[in-house]
């Protein structure tokens, strides 16, 4: 048995999937011919071609252009059950995804309740196929502060509570906009007692982490920086006592990390902080939740028990319900067990 075979074996969660970051490009394809983009977009095939090789200064630009061939109900639902079916090929029976609804929400085909209806639809679709099931974190984008009131209203309303919304998140390059640009939208989510997520310390290091959590007091953070500000970002983490998800693939892909091995993976490990791992944007960092531990276990001397101990602790750490938790985590256990065994006795 591989370390990957290993890895795969080991039910994980994803904690920070992001829609546009994670639609297959046969999806996309299918979508856009459908919705006749290709003929009303002049640099269409240049765009089908990032989908293949993606330029890293133009993460965001891909995306974005990508998520606007999603027009319509159908389309969402048809994304969302792909991801699902992505999901369980490897092993992954529960994520957060984060999604920007002001992304989708506003034309005349879609309003917020359709919105949440679609990504309903397709995480039905998913679980009753494959057992994978999917909560949503709705995003507010940090280069439009404007629409952080209703993001905030959105995902604190009925209709957002029972269709599986489980945080109002930040999310965006740091640079955009002061985090206390959106102190107003995220007391909202606090005073109904909503999980709040806010990515930092990608472009600030630790002063960004600083900030986000005096200003937000988020429950998650979702985190990564360059590494010369390594020592100073993981101090900051562990003094907040804040859970935060990693993506090491996120570094390297970013330039934020020039490979694996520089990722301070296992200093934070040893520190007092949470951690969890993942993908973050799989499509576009053409990687997946399977490498993301792989690079843990190979280039960041990460040991397999340790392996076991983080995805363990993402369960933990999600925002499912306790009894829903608990019983994942004792399936966890017996699975766990057995691929330990099996692992250890053919290496």
């Amino acid at each position: 048995m591989t370390l990957r075979d290993f890895i795969k074996a080991l039910p994980k969660v994803e904690l920070n999937l992001q829609l546009t970051g994670a639609l297959r490009k046969e999806s996309l394809l299918l979508i856009a011919n459908q919705n006749g983009i290709p003929a009303q977009t002049d640099d269409f095939a240049h765009w089908v071609e990032m989908l293949d090789k993606p330029d890293p200064a133009r993460y965001d630009e891909i995306a974005a252009a990508a998520g606007s061939w999603i027009m319509y109900p159908e389309d969402i639902a048809l994304a969302v059950y792909d991801i699902g079916v992505a999901l369980s090929k490897q092993n992954i029976p529960y994520a957060e995804v984060s999604v920007v609804p002001s992304d989708f929400v506003g034309s005349a085909r879609m309003n917020f309740d359709t919105f949440i209806d679609a990504l309903n639809d397709g995480r039905d679709r998913a679980l009753r196929a494959w057992d994978v099931d999917m909560s949503w974190i709705l995003c507010i984008p940090r280069d439009n502060p404007r629409v952080g009131d209703d993001v905030a209203r959105w995902a604190t309303g009925s209709a957002a509570r029972q269709g599986n919304v489980v945080a109002l998140g930040l999310t965006g390059q740091e640079e955009a906009q002061p985090v206390g640009q959106f102190k107003r939208a995220f007391g909202t989510a606090q005073k109904k007692e909503l999980q709040i997520v806010v990515g930092a310390g990608d472009s600030l290091g630790a002063s960004g982490i600083r900030d986000a959590v005096e200003e937000l007091q988020p429950n998650r953070l979702v985190s990564d920086w360059h590494a010369t500000d390594a020592d100073a970002a993981i101090k900051e983490i562990a003094a907040s006592a804040t859970p935060t998800v990693v993506s090491v693939t996120r570094a390297i892909s970013t330039g934020l990390a020039a490979k694996a091995a520089d990722f301070p993976l296992q200093l934070l490990s040893e520190s007092d902080a949470q951690i969890a791992l993942s993908c973050d944007r799989p499509s576009l960092y053409q990687s997946s939740l399977i490498d993301e531990y792989a690079r843990a276990g190979e280039d960041c001397g990460i040991g397999v028990e340790q392996l076991i101990r983080l995805a363990r602790g993402a369960i933990e750490l999600s925002f499912m319900n306790a009894e829903r938790k608990e019983g994942m985590l004792q399936d966890f256990d017996l699975e766990a067990k057995s691929a330990l065994g099996k692992f250890l006795s053919s290496n």
